[in-house]
């Protein structure tokens, strides 16, 4: 750290306390090291993230033309009340900027400057075969056009829903064949929302025959279309995964999910035929879940011809609709950012505890199959060039 002038934290509601640790031993260490945080959580949360960790300055908003306006106050007077999005401490107070201005034509945002982080291997939290520069990511868009009640993606980007257009994605993924990556994690929530783009987008990778291997982590279940799902093949995604959320129809409706479960059906059955390695992750929890929904959910998965199940306990996630009604109702303190289902709570019928121990049997119910098995070998059997 002897060499560094200002440290950035992106701050996420489940890591404010990993934030509040680091803020605390790099303050010890050099009290004088100016520390940025910026991110979903603050946000939400702007002036208060900045009380709760110690930073020097947060950041509201988009941060590409905030942190540059920093970075120019810091060399010069240290006057950041003419800086839009930002709150700053001065004299023990906490001030704020101007008003946060969105970048309104995403297109103008330079891509990432990877060779930065060339030596770090990021590819190994998505899998650990992937080697320093194989792997990377892309963000198409900000926001969701999607509004569920367990998610906070409309709230931590201010309401507002923007896209890149086709044909800057398209300069990006060109730009990352000139490079070592040839595994691209696309990390939208929904990045086929816009179908008529998708198609352009797919149509040119496979004109210009660019070879890559593509993975979307997020995909609707309503965005399926056989035809584009044809084409994504031929253009490279090798990797579906979807927010299935539940197998019950009330959980679904309850969550504003607007799918059915012949929906998840029809798109996960489409999504196995073409040949996609398909993943699909279910909450446990809701608070209207009985144990007859829940197994319900668990009959449903095992139904689906899934590569990949995750189960997980039901999050309350700041900015959320079920966050919001629950501080509502004071079943959560304002200052509890990432709670899980709990019946001690009021948060649900069942326990952390029992909700932990249903996923684990939805998931070994699932994976302890023989079918599940077979079905995994006929996959790899035929897939050369995937690594997970």
């Amino acid at each position: 750290m002897n060499s560094v002038d200002a440290l950035c934290i992106t701050v996420l509601s489940n890591n404010i306390n990993i934030t509040k640790e680091i803020i605390k031993q790099v303050k010890e260490k050099d009290q004088d090291i100016f520390v940025v945080i910026g991110g979903p959580h603050c946000n939400i949360f702007p002036k208060k993230s900045l009380e709760e960790t110690g930073a020097d300055i947060c950041v509201q908003g988009d941060g590409e033309k905030a942190i540059l306006d920093i970075r120019n106050e810091l060399n010069n007077e240290h006057v950041f009340s003419e800086i839009s999005g930002v709150f700053y401490k001065l004299k023990h107070e906490i001030k704020s900027g101007r008003h946060y201005k969105l970048i309104k034509n995403l297109d103008n945002i330079p891509f990432p400057a990877r060779h930065l982080i060339k030596k770090y291997n990021y590819g190994r939290f998505f899998n650990k075969s992937f080697k320093k520069g194989e792997f990377t990511t892309i963000l198409t868009e900000r926001g969701c056009s999607s509004d569920c009640r367990f998610c906070s993606q409309c709230v931590v980007n201010l309401n507002q829903y923007r896209t890149r257009s086709a044909n800057n994605i398209l300069d990006e993924l060109k730009d990352l064949t000139k490079t070592e990556y040839k595994h691209i994690g696309i990390m939208d929530d929904n990045f086929l929302a816009d179908k008529k783009k998708a198609n352009y987008i797919f149509d040119n990778l496979i004109k210009e025959k660019i070879n890559l291997n593509l993975y979307l982590v997020g995909s609707h279940i309503n965005s399926a279309d056989e035809k584009l799902y044809f084409k994504m093949k031929k253009a490279g995604v090798i990797y579906m995964h979807y927010n299935l959320i539940s197998g019950d129809q009330s959980i679904l409706d309850f969550y504003n999910t607007k799918t059915t479960i012949g929906d998840i059906r029809q798109t996960i059955n489409l999504s196995h035929d073409i040949g996609f390695f398909t993943s699909g992750t279910f909450f446990l929890g809701a608070p209207t879940e009985t144990l007859q929904k829940i197994n319900n959910t668990i009959n449903f998965s095992k139904s689906l011809p899934l590569n990949k199940i995750l189960f997980t306990p039901l999050r309350y996630i700041a900015g959320s609709n079920l966050w919001f009604k629950a501080v509502d109702e004071e079943k959560i303190l304002k200052n509890e950012y990432y709670i899980p289902a709990d019946s001690r709570k009021n948060l649900s019928d069942f326990t952390i505890k029992e909700l932990y121990q249903y996923c684990k049997k939805a998931q070994n119910s699932n994976y302890y199959r023989p079918k599940y098995f077979i079905n995994l070998l006929k996959f790899f059997s035929k897939k050369k060039r995937i690594k997970f």
